[in-house]
C-alpha cells in the first residue's frame, strides 16, 4: 500500500475522507437521505428475489465489505428483519476509524479491519457480498474484485455499486468544466457499465442486473442547486431517457 492511501496515516493527519461522520455526510440532507434509503429499498428487492431461489446453508451470512462507519450494515440490518431465514450479518474495512464507529452498531455478528487486496477470510465465507462506493479507489480493482469472488459462496450474490465516472457527463465535469475535481479525487476507476460489466466478469461473476441512479450532472454546484425533490426528480427522468449517463451504477451478480 502506497503511503498516501496508508490509512492509518491518512487518520492521524486528519483527512476528512478517512475520519469525517460518514453518516452526516451521506445522511444529513434529505436528498442524501432520500440517495442512500432508495439504495437500500434496491438492495432489498434484489436480495429477497435472490434469496428466494438460493439455497444456501442458514443462517446466511452477509458482509458488507468496505463498510466505513456501517451505513449499509445498517441498511443490510433493516433488509434482514424482514427476512424469514436467519442471517449473521458482518463488516470489514481496512480503516480502523471506520472500524470503531460501525462497532457501535447493535446486531452485526462481526467486523474485521481488512483490505480488499488481501482479505483475511476463508474462501467461499459469506453468501452474499456488498461493495458500495469502494472499488473505484483501488488501482488493482481486478484483485479486489477476485477476492470478491473468492470470499462469496457458489450461487451467491455481489452487490456492486460505483459512481458512472466514464460516462460522457462525468469526462465533461472532469475534463472541462471542473478538472480540480481530476487533479484532487482519489479515485482511479472510471467506470461505465460496459466496463464494469467486462471486469467482473473476468472476475468470475455473471451480471443479474444494473441499476442505474440518476443523472450524472456535469458540475458540483449546478448537483448541489438541483439537491431539492423537484431537482433529483428532475435528475431521475434525464437518467431514464439517457440510461448511459446515469450518475450511479449498481451491479448484481452471482458468482458463476
Amino acid at each position: 500500500m502506497s503511503t498516501s492511501h496508508d490509512p492509518s496515516r491518512q487518520v492521524a493527519a486528519g483527512n476528512p475522507w478517512y475520519v469525517s461522520d460518514q453518516f452526516a455526510d451521506q445522511m444529513g440532507t434529505p436528498a442524501g437521505r432520500k440517495l442512500v434509503e432508495g439504495r437500500w429499498a434496491a438492495f432489498g428487492t434484489a436480495i429477497a428475489k435472490w434469496s428466494a431461489g438460493y439455497r444456501g446453508g442458514e443462517p446466511l451470512r452477509m458482509l458488507d465489505a468496505g463498510c466505513g462507519d456501517g451505513i449499509n450494515l445498517v441498511g443490510l440490518r433493516n433488509i434482514i428483519q424482514s427476512m424469514t431465514r436467519p442471517v449473521a450479518l458482518f463488516g470489514c474495512d481496512y480503516n480502523g476509524a471506520r472500524i470503531n464507529t460501525a462497532a457501535k452498531l447493535e446486531g452485526l455478528s462481526g467486523l474485521y479491519l481488512a483490505s480488499l487486496l488481501g482479505c483475511p477470510l476463508r474462501d467461499e465465507t459469506y453468501d452474499l457480498v456488498l461493495c458500495n462506493h469502494v472499488i473505484e479507489h483501488i488501482r488493482d480493482d481486478d484483485v479486489a474484485l477476485r477476492e470478491l469472488a473468492r470470499i462469496l459462496r457458489p450461487g451467491g450474490m455481489l452487490i456492486l455499486g460505483v459512481p458512472n465516472e466514464g460516462c460522457a457527463m462525468a469526462q465533461l465535469r472532469n475534463g472541462v468544466l471542473q478538472p480540480s475535481i481530476a487533479r484532487t479525487t482519489d479515485h482511479v476507476q472510471f467506470y461505465t457499465s460496459g466496463i464494469l460489466q467486462q471486469r467482473t466478469r473476468a472476475a468470475g461473476f455473471k451480471t443479474l442486473s444494473i441499476r442505474r441512479e440518476g443523472f450524472f450532472t456535469p458540475h458540483m454546484r449546478l448537483n448541489a442547486l438541483l439537491g431539492t425533490a423537484p431537482g433529483r426528480a428532475l435528475l431521475d427522468t434525464l437518467g431514464a431517457i439517457l440510461p448511459s449517463q446515469a450518475a450511479g451504477l449498481t451491479a448484481f451478480l452471482t458468482k458463476a
